[in-house]
């Protein structure tokens, strides 16, 4: 992890942010490549929206080289009450992503040790985020845990 590089996303970093949300997806599920295509736009304004109103902190890698290694995101969701936080908010960690050049080599869990810290500084209680399969075992490394969520999707 030491040659890697990690700096925070800024307005020039938009398209990087949705162009790598954009290759996760194809990643975890290959079979919604054209809704991925067709929500391109959409996923470039509502980043670049969250960035600007401070809601969204991106988290960019780059190889001693100056490339692009992988990059993440924490989206601060606005949360209900419940009795086991005073905090109204969560930072939520998503679109996670790594070239593949680069994967196996420390680059998410860089990532993800980031955002732990920021969340941490912000005085967070929790940090929370879906997992696909391939991600699993990088976030349970560091002590995350299976929730209980579930979901109904209606037909389209």
């Amino acid at each position: 992890m030491r040659s890697f590089k990690l700096s925070y996303a800024g307005p020039g970093d938009v398209d990087l942010l949705a162009q790598h949300r954009a290759s996760m997806w194809r990643d975890i599920h290959p079979e919604f490549a054209k809704q991925v295509d067709r929500h391109r736009m959409a996923t470039r304004s509502w980043i670049k929206k969250q960035l600007y109103n401070g809601k969204l902190v991106g988290f960019i890698v780059r190889a001693p080289d100056g490339r692009v290694a992988g990059s993440g995101c924490i989206w601060i969701r606005e949360e209900q009450p419940r009795p086991t936080s005073m905090r109204f908010e969560v930072p939520y960690l998503m679109s996670m992503y790594t070239e593949k050049e680069f994967r196996r080599r420390g680059v998410a869990k860089l990532i993800v040790n980031s955002a732990l810290e920021w969340s941490k500084k912000h005085n967070y209680d929790r940090l929370v985020l879906h997992a696909s399969k391939m991600g699993r075992p990088v976030y349970e490394s560091f002590g995350f845990e299976p929730s209980s969520e579930m979901r109904f999707r209606f037909e389209t």
